[in-house]
Order: C-alpha cells, then structure tokens, then sequence
C-alpha cells in the first residue's frame, strides 16, 4: 500500500478507522495500524503516541463524517420532519455496508468500557450530543405547535434516539432493509404521535 503523504492525516485516520471498526479495538495491533496506514512505526509514535491515541483521533474523525448526516437532516423546515430525517439517514448508512458494520461509536463503547476510561468518556460524549441535538429539535418542535406543551422533551429524546440502537443492531443481525424501515418509522410514530398537538386535542 502506497504511504500516505506525511501532512495527509485524514487519509491516514481513515485507514485506521476503517481498520478498528472491522476488527474493534482488542483485535487491531500497532503491526496492524503500521500496516494499515504505510505509516514507519517511528513515525506513527511520533505522530500518535500510542494505540489508544490514534484510536481517539478516529473517533474525532468518525465524528466529523458523521456530523454531515445531522447538517442533511437540519434542511428540513418542520424540526420533528429533522429528527425523522435524521434517523431515515441512519438506517440507509445501517444499510449501506455489505458487511453491516453498525456505529462505530456504539461498538466501540460496548467494546471497550470501562476498561479505557479515557476513551468512554469521549465515546459517551457523542452519544450525549446526538441526544441533546433531538431534545433541541423536539423543543424547537413545541415551540412551533407541533408538540403538546406538556411534552417532556429530555425523556421523549431519550427514547428517540433509542431508535438509532435499534436500527444498528437490527442491521447487524440481517434483518431486511424493509423490516429495519419498518422499525424506524413504527416506534417513531408510536413515541411521537401521542404528543403531536392534534393528537393531545382530542
């Protein structure tokens, strides 16, 4: 494999992300990163410092990917069409792999908690900024009328973003693209519906 070029560290983080995320952390090693990445191993210690330190800087880079899907839900003018957006954009990236990786986030953190602390903690992190990005669009959602305003919009985000567990693990295990599409739009509905402004009415 052709080395990277010393100041390309993307194309460099997207190889060992790619890498962890086939294997998870446990099964890649520094020969595997080396490899991997056409990096000398002087260089990568130079670089990284170690395994786990290279493994944080992948889950900043899978995080800055992963931002791009909540920038496409975000075009949508109604912010509970942007919550459903968003989770329609996690099941077609579920789908999308042959091999059905799932969340790199999510797998990581099943993987490797609590025995890297440092790494949870960052891991933990994103979970709770994707939740907090729900609650932010569910309270945006009754400010408009689109929510009764006895909606408690921390425990509803909770459950919403709940969904995107689902969505990974049934991919994961195979499910059909109809049944993982099914999940996604049954339960958000079923959270979702009870609180819309039209349903509280009558």
């Amino acid at each position: 494999m052709a080395r990277p070029a010393k100041h390309d560290r993307a194309a460099v983080l997207e190889a060992a992300t790619s890498l962890f995320w086939e294997r998870g952390y446990r099964g890649v090693s520094i020969s595997d990163l080396v490899k991997a990445t056409g990096m000398l191993a002087g260089s990568f210690y130079s670089s990284f410092g170690s395994k786990e330190g290279i493994f944080i800087e992948c889950i900043h880079h899978y995080g800055g990917l992963a931002s791009e899907h909540y920038k496409a839900a975000d075009r949508a003018k109604s912010p509970l069409k942007k919550i459903e957006n968003l989770l329609r954009i996690l099941v077609a990236d579920a789908l999308k792999h042959e091999d059905r990786r799932a969340c790199f986030v999510m797998n990581s953190l099943l993987e490797i908690a609590p025995q890297h602390p440092k790494v949870s903690k960052i891991l933990q992190e994103y979970l709770r900024l994707s939740e907090a990005w729900i609650e932010e669009k569910l309270e945006a959602a009754k400010a408009a009328g689109e929510l009764a305003p006895q909606t408690d919009c921390a425990k509803l985000a909770s459950c919403l973003w709940g969904i995107s567990y689902g969505i990974r693990v049934k991919a994961r295990a195979g499910e059909s693209a109809e049944r993982v599409k099914h999940y996604q739009k049954a339960v958000f509905s079923a959270l979702v519906d009870p609180w819309r402004v039209e349903a509280a009415a009558v």
